[in-house]
């Protein structure tokens, strides 16, 4: 077994496990990578008059897939084919209980009832657009995929040895260490695939597999999916239009157009079909096409007749598979709930390697950690030039409460704008991972609080270390720390309103709600209209302002209490009281301490809302 790692395969193993303090001894452990003790339990998957139904508004609906009738069988690769909007991925989601709502019809598992809770934990769907981090490489996309999926190991280095097995038998061993960002379209494919079958799973459906990628590599991954297929797993994917040597690696064909199943059945069966309905496929032609053109109307015939004539050679070839299910049926209940499960897992062993995956990608993403590190720097450095010694000048009292209310904005902006950008890429993922059964919400989203606080703390510490001794602010620990700790907690709401944002919308739209969004906060702040200026009606605005608390409490700890008066530099200083100076902003208006709290609480709501539409989203995908 040693044999799988090279020498510099040896050493990262070597290294990355010392990191986690684990003792390496394999004993049998080494059985889980021997591909014959790694059985997968064979299931036909059989589905009648399966329809499904989207419902609008207004009582309107419309039909998506209507009485579809096939099977997919094990150690057969089955292609699904039919035009955009046929059905392909609808029914997909729905074999894989990603869609369990308005559906109507009969699916068995090895002539079994189907359970779709059950049944997920024993399928792999990979949709279209697979998402990954950018940011890992594919060695520790693969090793921490099987932490999290794999839950039957005592040993650490055992899944090492799974990731040396998963690469070498999809030829990615010559980029393990390559970030996936890099990556060509062709191998993101092929560790997508890689991913899934870490617990080789009985099914695997793929959507488009062979989207996006030249004809070489869409024949490298059909060939590695009739691999999969010939070891004892039931593969079925849907192909927009597969070139003839593509054709030659399938088994059977299911064959879709506005939601009806027109063929299944062997591929070597599909001229003989088609020709009894009076179909007859010129010489040399690709059969793929040949079989969409028929489907579509531009051949002339009666697609009726072929929807009869499939259906009825359907039927008859039934009672030819039931030998399949007959040697299957006894092993799928012990299978079920193995090693797929939820509760393979505590909590804090899944946020162990959550947080391991959090920390790779802060250490090495530049745009959230080290541009916006520099960011801080840069922009202190230059608040200190442009506001120098107004601190303690009565003559520059506008020009430091200015400096004071740019320094929130930054802090705040600096930190929520990236997130709103970033975050929706990992959202993504953790849509993926969460709804494959990786890991618990709760584990996901505490590890992603807390990982981000280092940053976040030392960040804004440089920031205002920097800015408030250029700046010439009372050199005090008490009058220090309060403004600390009111950058630190603006710091913080600033990425979580970023975060709700980037879950909540997309990208661009989020790119415009955030300032869009602040407006309002930033204008009742106190800084453009004192509070007593405001009308009435307007004032509970200020109330709820998080700008307000934020630039009343760094006022407060700045000029409040018992501070000397401030030098005066020019022949006249209207006012050198710092008392004054708050009296004259309408200020203290609530104390410090309610300052905090009040920031607390709006930091506290932002991370319920997107905790809560986290979890909307997951639920919502599978309807």
């Amino acid at each position: 077994m040693g044999g799988y790692l090279n020498n510099a395969n040896v050493h990262s193993t070597v290294r990355m496990l010392d990191e986690e303090g684990c003792t390496i001894q394999l004993r049998d452990d080494q059985n889980f990578l021997n591909s014959d003790t790694r059985s997968v339990t064979k299931m036909h998957v059989e589905f009648d008059n399966l329809s499904y139904c989207v419902y609008f508004s207004k009582g309107n609906s419309k039909t998506i897939l209507e009485n579809v009738t096939g099977c997919f069988r094990s150690e057969r690769l089955t292609a699904i084919v039919g035009p955009s909007g046929a059905g392909k991925t609808t029914l997909l989601r729905i074999i894989c209980a990603m869609k369990m709502t308005n559906v109507n019809g009969s699916i068995t598992v090895n002539g079994k009832e189907w359970n779709g809770s059950d049944f997920r934990k024993e399928t792999c769907f990979l949709p279209q657009e697979f998402a990954l981090l950018p940011l890992l490489t594919i060695r520790e996309t693969l090793y921490i995929a099987a932490r999290l999926k794999v839950h039957g190991i005592h040993e650490s280095r055992a899944y090492y040895l799974i990731v040396t097995e998963i690469a070498e038998s999809l030829n990615l061993t010559n980029c393990l260490d390559t970030l996936v960002e890099n990556l060509s379209g062709g191998e993101r494919k092929r560790l997508s695939i890689g991913i899934e079958i870490i617990t080789k799973p009985s099914v695997l459906l793929f959507d488009e597999p062979t989207s996006g990628l030249d004809s070489t590599s869409s024949n490298q991954v059909i060939g590695l999916l009739h691999k999969i297929a010939k070891g004892g797993c039931t593969v079925a994917c849907a192909i927009h239009q597969p070139s003839s040597r593509m054709i030659s690696q399938f088994d059977d064909l299911l064959v879709l157009h506005n939601g009806t199943s027109f063929y299944y059945g062997p591929w070597d069966d599909v001229f003989c079909t088609f020709s009894d309905a009076g179909y007859t496929c010129p010489q040399f032609y690709n059969i793929s096409e040949f079989v969409l053109e028929v489907i579509t109307g531009e051949r002339s015939g009666d697609l009726n007749n072929l929807y009869k004539i499939s259906r009825d050679k359907y039927s008859k070839s039934k009672k030819h598979l039931q030998y399949s299910i007959m040697g299957t049926e006894d092993t799928v209940a012990p299978k079920l709930n193995n090693i797929t499960s939820k509760s393979g897992q505590t909590v804090w062993q899944e946020q162990k390697i959550l947080f391991l995956k959090a920390i790779i990608c802060i250490k090495r993403d530049n745009t959230l950690t080290k541009l916006r590190f520099a960011a801080h720097v840069i922009v202190a450095f230059l608040l200190g030039i442009v506001f120098y010694d107004s601190g303690n000048n009565a003559s520059r009292i506008n020009s430091n409460i200015a400096c004071i209310f740019f320094v929130l904005l930054f802090l705040y902006f600096a930190n929520s704008m990236p997130a709103v950008q970033m975050f929706p890429v990992e959202a993504a993922v953790f849509l993926r991972e969460y709804l494959s059964n990786w890991y618990r919400l709760r584990s996901y989203f505490s590890v992603k609080v807390f990982s981000d606080l280092p940053l976040q703390i030392l960040a804004p510490t440089v920031f205002i270390t920097i800015t408030y001794y250029m700046t010439g602010q009372p050199m005090e620990h008490n009058r220090f720390f309060r403004t600390w700790l009111i950058c630190i907690l603006t710091t913080i709401l600033g990425q979580s309103s970023g975060m709700l944002i980037g879950v909540a919308f997309n990208t661009h739209l989020g790119t415009f709600l955030i300032p869009a969004i602040n407006m309002p906060m930033i204008l009742f702040a106190g800084f453009f209209l004192k509070f007593s200026e405001v009308t009435p009606y307007l004032q509970p605005l200020c109330a709820v302002s998080f700008f307000r608390y934020a630039f009343e409490g760094i006022l407060q700890a700045i000029y409040d209490g018992n501070r000397e008066r401030l030098q005066c530099y020019e022949i006249y200083c209207h006012v050198r009281l710092p008392k004054k100076i708050l009296e004259g902003m309408d200020m203290p208006a609530v104390s410090f301490c309610t300052t905090v709290i009040s920031l607390c609480i709006w930091i506290l709501c932002l991370q319920l809302l997107t905790y809560l539409i986290l979890k909307w989203k997951a639920r919502n995908t599978k309807r």
